[in-house]
């Protein structure tokens, strides 16, 4: 009995000595919320300096092409260095079919041109009898065209006036068919290189007439003298070549052998002997071909088949020149773009490039004097310069990957494709082969798009060092051409410099840039040699860079300009506390601490992110108005204390922004000020309230949880960067905290 009184009194002693706070080490951590500040100054001093950097820079760069370009056109090895590279480059463009990016841009305007007939030629609606009148019963049949499942193109419509957004009239088709004929003849025999100007086909086609009152073959419309088995020789002129044409007139009888057709027909074979297939005479057919199908502008009606593999048009019914307006175009130009192509190479074969020059009986060479064969030279590279950019234009005119919605899908769907699955349900692919027409060939251009542009690509990947050897030529020849001015040029643009770089605020370390001396040994005229100090332009070129980067550059001038971003992060602390006398009300604590917090801040002249670290001591005198309250609160015979604190920090601020590597600076002539950390003095206040738990068996201090309500205000700006009267400075304006507090 006595015992058990004992340990009652033990515990009541206890309990009634448990405090709500002990003296002791303690550890916080909370998350803040506040806001940073911005604030600007700008008196356009940066960008005066960097628009006198961007000219000199411009200057520089001038003077170093030119001089660069006044030494070589004055030295006869590196002027029939290029002369020789023109040769070669010259020789693989126009003479060459494998690696030439010329010849793939030629061969490509064709395809595209034959392939587009291929994909609609047995859509297009076509009829009528001679001279574009209405027919009543007239079928008119062309061989070797890409019809229906089909090596033929019936013209059947009767009963419409051929023309416009109606049937292709006979006399169009026609013009189409043999300009179809001679382009698939020389694809099938094979483009020649650009530079073969006369080679020859012979083409042969036929097409057929039935019907009541047909007179699309008749005597007066052929020409020829019999309608069964009379002929016709006449000659024409195709690209400035004489070209003889045989014209000859049979009629079949319906019961005859080898007739399917099943009526009478009347058979004209046309005989073209000796048709120029040059590129141009070819890029001539392809555009008549082209032309003809835009300017009769038919109607067509593609049925959208549902068995399988049966090819689906965008749009099924219309006008050609209509629905393909895009497509045609492109082709159009496609073609124009190769002849002007092709066209330079009588510029190439004009102005050789193969005689040395230099060796003048032990003279030197004189730019001024000795520079006849430059105008041709100039005329030369510019030549192929051209035909290069010429051949990028038309490959990319029908690049799929620069296509869209329904020009793309038709380039790849139906004009590029020769891999479709055969609307037949055999196991083939749907097309032919260029200059061939098989039963598959309709609805399928096979125009090789990209087997071409892969060529293409490849080919002008293999010209890329031609290409600028083909414009170092061009600069050369232009020099010399102009070298009396390109010299005096020179020498104005040497002075201009100079009175740049008296004019530029601490620059004397550059004013060594460019210099000159006269050599009495150069040639007449040029005795004065102009040098360039590689080092100062480079370093010059650095500082330009620097300074067109810097934000303050676009922001003209700004007397004071504050902006407000809000930032939160958080905060740790880890300190001491200790409370005095015998209620032990008040209380003071010394701690370190670190804070991280991000802040975004946005301006009408840049926007910027910072990562801000604050970091260093401080000192808080705590006051407890609630001090050692019994509470039962997470426990029994629990003790609560709420109270004040406030105090001071002596502390770091770093800041990380996102403006830094625009506003530094590297270039050992101008350094800016850029401070990323500096002194800070903080003001800490706020409520907090702590809750002691029961001591455990055999401790000397109890558990004590709290929460703190505070606010950080950091009085001292950052001075993050001044520079030519530039100024940007940040400060953490305020931040308000809620920590957890543990001691034990």
């Amino acid at each position: 009995m006595k015992k058990h009184i004992l340990s009652l009194t033990l515990g009541s002693l206890l309990v009634s000595t448990l405090s709500a706070e002990d003296d002791g080490f303690y550890m916080s951590a909370g998350y803040q919320i506040g806001e940073a500040a911005q604030m600007v100054k700008n008196t356009k001093g940066i960008q005066d300096l960097s628009d006198r950097y961007e000219s000199l820079n411009n200057l520089l760069t001038r003077y170093s092409t030119l001089n660069t370009l006044i030494k070589l056109s004055a030295d006869p090895s590196a002027i029939n260095g290029v002369r020789n590279d023109l040769g070669a480059s010259a020789k693989n463009l126009i003479g060459d079919k494998a690696n030439s990016p010329a010849y793939q841009a030629v061969l490509l305007a064709i395809n595209a041109a034959v392939g587009f007939w291929n994909v609609v030629g047995y859509v297009t609606q076509c009829g009528g009898n001679a001279n574009g009148t209405k027919s009543t019963s007239s079928t008119t049949i062309f061989n070797n065209e890409p019809g229906y499942r089909s090596t033929s193109i019936t013209c059947s419509l009767n009963g419409y006036t051929p023309g416009y957004y109606g049937p292709m009239s006979i006399e169009n088709f026609k013009k189409l068919n043999e300009a179809y004929q001679i382009l698939q003849t020389a694809l099938k025999n094979g483009l020649p290189a650009l530079n073969n100007s006369n080679g020859k086909v012979n083409v042969t086609y036929t097409y057929t007439c039935s019907g009541e009152k047909n007179n699309n073959c008749s005597k007066q419309v052929t020409g020829v003298n019999e309608q069964n088995g009379g002929t016709k020789t006449e000659t024409q002129n195709i690209d400035g070549k004489s070209v003889t044409t045989t014209i000859s007139s049979k009629v079949v009888d319906a019961s005859a052998s080898g007739n399917t057709q099943g009526v009478s027909y009347t058979e004209i074979t046309n005989q073209l002997s000796g048709v120029p297939d040059s590129a141009q005479a070819l890029l001539a057919q392809a555009s008549t071909l082209i032309n003809t199908i835009n300017s009769a502008c038919p109607y067509f009606h593609a049925n959208n088949s549902s068995e399988a593999n049966a090819p689906k048009f965008s749009t099924t019914t219309g006008k050609i020149c209509g629905a393909f307006s895009e497509e045609i175009s492109t082709i159009q130009k496609m073609i124009t773009d190769a002849q002007e192509l092709v066209n330079q190479t009588s510029v190439i074969n004009s102005n050789e490039q193969s005689a040395q020059v230099g060796g003048n009986n032990g003279k030197p060479f004189n730019p001024f004097t000795d520079a006849s064969f430059a105008q041709g030279m100039l005329a030369n590279a510019q030549a192929q310069a051209k035909m290069l950019n010429l051949a990028e234009q038309v490959g990319q005119a029908i690049n799929p990957d620069r296509l869209s919605e329904t020009f793309k899908k038709f380039v790849t769907g139906f004009l590029a494709t020769c891999n479709n699955p055969s609307t037949s349900g055999a196991h083939t692919t749907q097309g032919s082969a260029p200059g061939t027409v098989t039963t598959q060939t309709f609805a399928s251009g096979c125009a090789y798009v990209g087997q071409t542009l892969t060529n293409l690509n490849n080919d002008i990947a293999h010209f890329g060092t031609r290409a600028q050897q083909i414009q170092q030529a061009a600069d050369i020849a232009d020099t010399l051409v102009n070298f009396k001015s390109r010299y005096n040029e020179l020498g104005n643009t040497y002075n201009s410099i100079t009175t740049a770089l008296s004019s530029i605020p601490n620059a004397q370390s550059l004013q060594n840039a460019v210099s000159k001396k006269n050599n009495p040994y150069s040639p007449q005229g040029i005795e004065t040699n102009y040098y360039l100090n590689q080092n100062t332009y480079n370093q010059i070129q650095t500082i330009n860079q620097e300074l067109g980067r810097n934000p303050f550059r676009k922001i003209g001038i700004v007397s004071s300009q504050t902006n407000n971003g809000a930032m939160n992060g958080i905060g740790i602390q880890v300190g001491y506390k200790q409370f005095f006398g015998q209620k032990r009300r008040w209380g003071a604590r010394y701690y370190g601490f670190f804070d991280y917090n991000h802040a975004f801040i946005k301006s009408s002249f840049f926007n910027s992110a910072s990562d801000v670290w604050t970091y260093g001591f401080g000192a808080d005198a705590l006051y407890n108005f609630i001090n050692d309250k019994a509470t039962n609160f997470l426990g029994k015979n629990n003790k609560l204390s709420v109270g004040l604190f406030g105090g001071i920090a002596l502390a770091g601020t770093s800041w990380l922004n996102s403006e830094y590597v625009n506003l530094a600076t590297v270039n050992n002539v101008y350094n800016a000020k850029l401070n990323v950390a500096n002194f800070q003095f903080l003001f800490n206040m706020g409520v907090r309230m702590n809750l002691a738990r029961s001591k455990k068996k055999g401790s000397d201090h109890v558990a004590q949880h709290g929460i703190e309500l505070g606010l950080k205000i950091p009085t001292i700006n950052t001075n993050y960067y001044s520079f030519m009267g530039a100024e940007l400075k940040y400060r953490r304006l305020y931040s308000v905290y809620l920590n957890y507090v543990f001691a034990y």
